[in-house]
């Protein structure tokens, strides 16, 4: 009978490598604290203007945010150790997007702080984050009513932080729909990198974008964690004898 100690070590080494990183700690404590505001928001009655946009700010960031790039983290782990190329990309290019709605809401936020725009236009933003882009009338509408952000919108909306993003997502777009010169001539240089041994250069080039990304994630998540402290604060403090 064959010993599958050796099988089992190695996949629960590959596992914490996924998850014991540095960045999917942080991820993690960062969903923990999060995750405070919805429960507050489903004891309490929250029913103040600012409160229910907080709330709704956080829930975007929460579902639409954070986990989906906990999900796209292990992905380009798990890619770039099977030196996959194609599905990194795939991956980078969802990181542009949920980082871009992410970032979206806190852009929307810092106008709001800087008095460039009303706390009901920021509610407005907010509710528009949180709605589907419908391209015509015939689209179902969803859970909220309203037009959503066009993702390209969403994508513009890091140009602050990444200059040329737009141009980096079409590059990434033209490869992973299968453009004829684009996979040609990626297919040849991870070919190349793999008769050598060597790093896989396109992997590489992507990992630049996605470590960009991942520093922005964290800022906004930094910023929105002070937005919602109050909130966090009164429900550590309703639930502090449960502990």
């Amino acid at each position: 009978m064959t010993n599958s100690m050796p099988e089992i070590d190695v996949i629960k080494l590959f596992y914490d490598g996924i998850w014991g990183s540095e960045h999917q700690k942080r991820l993690s404590e960062i969903g923990n604290e999060l995750a405070k505001v919805r429960h507050y928001a489903n004891e309490m009655v929250v029913d103040d203007l600012f409160s229910q946009t907080i709330v709704y700010l956080t829930g975007s960031a929460y579902y639409a945010g954070l986990a989906p790039i906990i999900q796209i983290e292990s992905a380009l782990f798990v890619e770039k150790e099977f030196r996959n190329e194609y599905a990194y990309a795939l991956s980078v290019r969802a990181y542009i997007e949920v980082a871009g709605r992410l970032h979206k809401g806190m852009r929307l936020w810092r106008q709001y702080r800087s008095k460039t725009t009303t706390l009901e236009g920021l509610r407005a933003g907010v509710e528009r984050l949180m709605a589907k882009y419908r391209p015509n009338d015939k689209s179902p509408q969803g859970m909220f009513k309203g037009d959503g952000f066009n993702v390209m919108t969403l994508v513009k909306s890091l140009d602050d932080k990444i200059p040329r993003i737009t141009d980096t997502y079409e590059n990434l777009s033209g490869y992973v729909h299968g453009g004829f010169e684009e996979q040609m001539l990626i297919r040849k240089m991870s070919w190349l990198s793999d008769l050598k041994r060597d790093p896989n250069p396109v992997i590489e080039s992507y990992e630049i974008i996605a470590k960009q990304l991942r520093d922005i994630v964290f800022d906004d998540f930094a910023d929105l964690l002070q937005i919602t402290k109050p909130l966090r604060e009164r429900y550590d403090e309703r639930h502090k004898d449960d502990e």
